[in-house]
């Protein structure tokens, strides 16, 4: 892992496709997603709720970088201060999809926010990767 990285992996109990579905159904998220709304404001332009109903509720303005198969990516922030670049990653794997959720932070502030908020970023993260697996084991948040 990179210093200025956070990234998370599970095993998500059902078939790419399902997951991958999913996971690029933005208006979907409400129904499954606790920590996170991901609105998508004109197929490029996004506006993303993160750490929901927590004292680390923060909204921010992002845009959408790839759709390509498997890869979903997007990036925001201010490249001089602090700028987040976001990949959700699918591959197939025996019993199911295995989901990787890393972003990787630049700028002036980068080292000194992840020193403060790593744990919480992490928390956020595996929580969305718990919270998109329950999807396909039956369960609802």
């Amino acid at each position: 892992m990179q210093e200025n990285e956070v990234r998370t992996e599970l095993v998500v109990p059902a078939p790419i496709d399902d997951v991958w579905r999913v996971l690029v159904d933005f208006a979907g998220y409400a129904k499954w997603n606790p920590v996170m709304e991901y609105t998508q404001v004109d197929g490029v332009k996004t506006k993303v709720k993160a750490a929901k109903g927590t004292a680390f509720e923060r909204d921010f303005d992002g845009e959408v970088t790839s759709m390509e198969p498997y890869v979903l990516a997007s990036q925001g922030g201010d490249p001089a201060t602090f700028f987040g670049r976001h990949r959700w990653e699918l591959r197939s794997v025996d019993g199911g999809t295995h989901l990787v959720n890393v972003e990787s932070f630049t700028g002036t502030m980068a080292a000194g926010v992840l020193a403060q908020t790593r744990e919480v970023l992490v928390a956020e993260f595996d929580a969305f990767n718990q919270a998109l697996a329950r999807v396909f084991a039956g369960e609802r948040s």
